[in-house]
């Protein structure tokens, strides 16, 4: 597998995590309070209701059945690129 290109150009992988981007826009901005604050909002906005979600289907929903919806969305997906392709 060959990985996408834009312009051909190689894609080269992040330099700084996370923290290092919050702070630099933080200083771009003049307002720290403002940027971690959105920052950590943000996150917390996306990942807390998967995570509550995962949790529920994890105890709920029988293992191999989770296994059975996750390989067929996966085949699906795969589907879907071959066609579109």
């Amino acid at each position: 597998m060959i990985p996408d290109r834009i312009d051909n150009a190689p894609i080269a992988a992040p330099r700084f995590g996370v923290f290092v981007t919050t702070v630099a826009l933080a200083a771009r901005y003049d307002a720290l309070i403002a940027v971690v604050a959105g920052t950590t909002l943000g996150m917390m906005i996306a990942n807390v209701p998967a995570v509550l979600l995962g949790e529920i289907a994890a105890t709920k929903l029988p293992q191999r059945l989770v296994y059975g919806i996750a390989a067929a969305l996966f085949l699906a997906m795969r589907i879907i690129v071959l066609v579109v392709r």
